[in-house]
C-alpha cells in the first residue's frame, strides 16, 4: 500500500468512475485501474461494486475510504509542516467567520501580527461549519468560532469573547424606539438574514421554531454590507452583533427578549502540531483582556 494509491482510491470514491478519477488527477486510466487491483489484492477484499456503470463502495471499501481520508490528511499536514520548518517561514492559517473576523481582524493585524515581519498569514473567510471542516480536513489551522456549547475532546480553545446578537432596524422604523423585542413580535416582519450555514441564522431560526413561526424571510446574504445596507434602506429588520453597530450610525440595535448571547473561542485540532505563530496567537489572546473585544473598542 503507498500513498499514490490510496490517493486513486480516494478519488475514485469521489467520481464513482475509474475514467473521470483518472482525468481529475491528469494520469492514465490503467494507473488508476491498477492501483485499485493492487489495493483489493493486497487487502483480499473488494472495494467497490458495479451498479448501472457507477462503482459503489463496499462494507470494506467504505472502512478503508474513512481510513484514507484520516491519513492522507496527515500525511498532507506532516509534508506541510516540514516544508515550512525547512524554509524557516512562519506561516498560519487562520479562519474566520465574516462577522467575527469584522471585529478581529483589524485588532489582530494592528496589535499582534505587526510584530512578526516573517510572518504570513492567510486568512479563510467561511461559516461555522465551513470553517470546521477546513479545521478537520487541515486546510486552516486556527478559526474563530462561534458557539454557545462546550467543544468536543478533538478539539482544544481557548475563549475570546462573548457577543450579544440584536435586532436591528434604521432609525426611521417604526421599531425603532423599543427597549427590547421577542421573536414573536417579529412574526409579520420582512427580514433579511445571513445564509442558512451562518451560526447566528441558525439561532435565529431555532428560536422562530420554538415558538412554532415561519419567519418572513424577503433576503438571505453571505455579504454583512448587504444586511446594513437593505436594513438601513427601511425594508426589512435584520439581525447581527451589537459592536456592528458602531460602524453603522444609521442602524438601531434592539436587545432581544430573551438575550440572546453567541461565545466565540479560537479553536484548532487536538492533534495538530501547535507551531510557533499558532501558540503566539494563542497567548495574544490569552493575554488580552476580555478577548479581542475589548482591545477592538478601546
Amino acid at each position: 500500500m503507498t500513498l499514490d494509491q490510496l490517493r486513486y482510491f480516494k478519488a475514485v470514491c469521489q467520481h464513482d468512475n475509474v475514467s473521470l478519477a483518472a482525468e481529475a488527477l491528469n494520469i492514465s486510466q490503467p494507473s488508476v485501474s491498477n492501483a485499485i487491483a493492487n489495493l483489493e489484492k493486497e487487502f483480499g477484499s473488494a472495494l467497490f461494486t458495479r451498479q448501472r456503470k457507477r462503482l459503489v463502495l463496499t462494507k470494506e471499501g467504505t472502512l478503508l475510504l474513512e481510513m484514507t481520508e484520516q491519513l492522507l490528511s496527515q500525511a498532507d499536514n506532516i509534508n506541510r509542516i516540514m516544508r515550512e520548518m525547512g524554509s524557516k517561514k512562519q506561516i498560519l492559517r487562520l479562519g474566520v467567520p465574516p462577522m467575527i473576523g469584522s471585529l478581529a481582524l483589524p485588532v489582530l493585524f494592528t496589535q499582534h501580527f505587526n510584530r512578526y515581519p516573517q510572518l504570513q498569514v492567510h486568512i479563510a473567510e467561511d461559516s461555522n461549519s465551513g470553517l470546521k471542516r477546513l479545521l478537520a480536513d487541515n486546510q486552516i489551522d486556527m478559526a474563530f468560532l462561534p458557539h454557545i456549547h462546550s467543544f468536543g475532546s478533538e478539539w482544544c480553545s481557548v475563549p475570546v469573547t462573548e457577543l450579544q446578537n440584536v435586532c436591528c432596524v434604521s432609525k426611521t422604523h417604526r421599531l425603532a424606539g423599543r427597549s427590547k423585542i421577542c421573536l414573536a413580535d417579529l412574526k409579520d416582519e420582512p427580514l433579511v438574514l445571513f445564509k442558512n450555514s451562518f451560526f447566528q441564522t441558525q439561532r435565529i431560526l431555532e428560536g422562530f421554531s420554538h415558538i412554532s413561526c415561519t419567519p418572513n424571510v424577503l433576503l438571505d446574504t453571505a455579504q454583512l454590507s448587504t444586511v446594513q445596507n437593505v436594513v438601513a434602506s427601511n425594508a426589512v429588520v435584520g439581525f447581527m452583533f451589537e459592536f456592528l453597530l458602531k460602524s453603522t450610525p444609521s442602524l438601531v440595535g434592539i436587545p432581544l427578549d430573551p438575550p440572546m448571547s453567541t461565545l466565540v473561542s479560537l479553536v484548532w485540532k487536538k492533534d495538530r502540531h501547535v507551531s510557533e505563530s499558532m501558540e503566539n496567537l494563542i497567548q495574544f489572546i490569552k493575554e488580552t483582556p476580555n478577548g479581542i473585544c475589548t482591545a477592538s473598542q478601546g
